[in-house]
């Protein structure tokens, strides 16, 4: 799994949005878990293996990604009996996700697993530390960045605003109009993000 930003979707969203440079989940960040399976469906639509018909995600006959994460992804899509939305994945895919994600990160040392986690809240235990620091810095400062940038990083930063953990002064909808444009299928999944992002955070004030 690559980690440099403009490849590596997947691996750039965990290392430098979904983890803290001390790797933890911060607490006050919610809906996290629905931008790491927005990212391996993103992966996946500019890789051109999904695609929508009729508002479902549907797999694209042909090749298999070769990041290990993606495929098993891919053979979820490809072997589900009901065809799903893209809300719909996104909600099934947030479970585990982080785990799923962190197995390639962990194998090419891009990560390691923290032993002896203290018994704090999920959110706040540590889980990894981060082995090639100056990989992830380079990822955060592209977030900021996005005016000449490809359409990875563009989704980095759309994944990233809508899930509430950074959006360089932009509003998650104003990547959309940007995704969508170069995109359709990618503009589906991040407002499918941005929607169970606000559903989460809805339910948990009521």
């Amino acid at each position: 799994m690559k980690t440099d930003a403009t490849s590596g979707l997947c691996g750039d969203f965990m290392l430098a949005v979904y983890l803290d440079e001390q790797g933890r989940v911060p607490g006050y960040r919610t809906g996290l878990g629905f931008g790491l399976s927005g990212a391996m469906l993103m992966e996946l639509a500019l890789g051109g293996f999904i695609d929508v018909l009729d508002g479902r995600i549907v797999a694209v006959h042909g090749a298999q990604p070769r990041d290990r994460a993606l495929g098993e992804v891919l053979v979820r899509i490809r072997s589900s009996r009901k065809l799903r939305t893209a809300s719909e994945w996104v909600r099934v895919l947030s479970i585990g996700a982080h785990k799923r994600l962190a197995v390639g990160l962990i194998a090419e040392r891009v990560l390691v697993r923290t032993r002896g986690r203290l018994p704090l809240a999920a959110w706040w235990a540590r889980r990894y530390d981060v082995l090639v620091g100056g990989m992830r810095d380079a990822v955060v400062r592209s977030l900021g960045d996005t005016a000449d940038s490809s359409d990875r990083l563009i989704a980095l930063a759309a994944l990233a605003s809508a899930c509430g953990a950074a959006s360089g002064g932009r509003d998650w909808s104003e990547y959309e109009t940007m995704l969508r444009s170069a995109n359709p299928v990618c503009a589906q999944i991040l407002t499918a993000v941005a929607d169970s992002v606000w559903l989460g955070t809805l339910s948990s004030w009521t």
